[in-house]
């Protein structure tokens, strides 16, 4: 469905339902924001949110709009960003499905959130970013972005560019490692029935090429097909 970003604030949006970040407790990024929004939703909102109990990561739950210009309000636990080795993309993919999938039960037909996992939490903003638009296109919700961060803003208007690989560097085990042009690092599996990739920050030196002296050195052929893998792989 169609999607949109806006340059503002989350609450003053009118819409079916609003997204509100929290962690597994029900507490919200910052203490700022936590106060931000009980003041405009009125004190009712506290004790729904305390009613909710915990709720795992990737999961929701929902309360009513209160004294906000919505009906229904998802508060989603999104993931935060590790080392890339804990599936935080996975994660955060079902953690949109799961927002589209309650606002649809809900009957909306528009929700408003931000861009999940951007802020508190640090996951990188260009993949935070394309896996957020990629599960809206797939939603049947009328969605609008917000962002009160005018440099998030403007990248959420830039075409999504996959980083690009620019070196093989070593394997080990059952995964190859390449350096990627934005500073991390995808691990590739090299098992030919499995088409893994997992994006990290940083590599451990088990990765060096004959780290492993029972490993012989992969042929130019794998790394080539194991370099297309990446790039047909749409974390």
């Amino acid at each position: 469905m169609a999607y949109s970003v806006k340059l503002g604030n989350i609450l003053e949006c009118e819409a079916d339902a609003i997204v509100n970040c929290v962690n597994s407790h029900m507490v919200g990024m910052s203490e700022e924001a936590d106060r931000t929004l009980l003041s405009a939703a009125g004190a009712g909102l506290k004790n729904a949110m305390d009613a909710l109990g915990f709720i795992a990561v990737g999961s929701v739950g929902v309360t009513e709009g209160f004294s906000l210009p919505c009906a229904h309000i998802i508060h989603a636990v999104a993931p935060r960003w590790l080392t890339g080795k804990a599936e935080e993309f996975k994660a955060l993919h079902i953690c949109y499905r799961n927002v589209f999938a309650s606002a649809e039960k809900l009957g909306c037909k528009t929700v408003a959130m931000p861009f999940l996992s951007t802020g508190y939490y640090r996951f990188p903003w260009t993949d935070a970013v394309h896996i957020a638009f990629a599960e809206a296109e797939k939603s049947c919700m009328e969605t609008l972005f917000v962002t009160d961060s005018k440099e998030l803003f403007e990248l959420a208007g830039k075409p999504y560019v996959k980083p690009r690989i620019v070196s093989y560097i070593g394997y080990y085990r059952d995964h190859a490692l390449f350096e990627l042009d934005n500073g991390l690092f995808a691990r590739v599996d090299i098992r030919s029935e499995v088409t893994d990739v997992t994006v990290i920050p940083y590599y451990e030196a088990c990765y060096r090429v004959g780290n492993n002296p029972r490993q012989a050195p992969l042929a130019e052929s794998e790394i080539r097909r194991l370099m297309e893998v990446y790039t047909e792989n749409d974390w």
